[in-house]
């Protein structure tokens, strides 16, 4: 990101390359690929950064400065607060309910046509369930137990989309597998 600068100013914050018009003058979108801070800075444009600590917005708000113009750059600080406790946790907990509720929707027809016709499940089938569910108890329990965010946050309840992303995770978030989807 950049930021032209003028009277110590920031007159515009630019997210992506694009045409800008300055004193005047059309500048190309190249400016912001190929030319160097130097030279982007001689016209009055400096990058625009963020410093500070990233969140999760699970555990924690942020809130950011006003903008401080130096010769070199634009800096806006991030600081974060922890959230409540209880209220991460309420949100831990809905997770752990979302993710059992999914995993057992992979098998509610086969509870379906036992109820309908009394065609048995098949006892692997049923063992799982069970094992989600006292998962999700275990899971539930441990999130209840803990008395600070950072003791939650090291708990790292992860939904699939957050894994995708390459954050970490832990014991907490790996559910017991389908039988019958092992192997596959």
């Amino acid at each position: 990101m950049w930021a032209i600068v003028k009277d110590n100013k920031v007159v515009e914050v630019i997210s992506s390359p694009k045409p800008v018009i300055i004193d005047e003058i059309q500048h190309p979108r190249e400016t912001f690929i190929s030319w160097t801070d130097e030279e982007r800075k001689a016209i009055g444009v400096v990058p625009y950064v963020y410093e500070g600590d990233s969140v999760n917005a699970m555990f924690y708000t942020s809130s950011e400065s006003s903008p401080v113009i130096s010769s070199d750059k634009v800096v806006v600080t991030i600081t974060k607060a922890a959230k409540s406790v209880s209220s991460v946790k309420t949100a831990m907990k809905e997770i752990v309910s979302s993710s059992l509720g999914r995993n057992l929707s992979e098998t509610d027809w086969i509870v379906v046509r036992e109820q309908d016709n009394g065609t048995a499940k098949p006892s692997d089938l049923a063992k799982w369930r069970t094992d989600l569910r006292s998962k999700a108890a275990a899971l539930k329990t441990a999130i209840d137990s803990k008395s600070d965010v950072a003791s939650l946050e090291a708990m790292t309840v992860l939904t699939e989309e957050m894994k995708g992303a390459g954050k970490k995770h832990s014991e907490f978030d790996d559910w017991p597998q389908n039988p019958r989807l092992i192997g596959e």
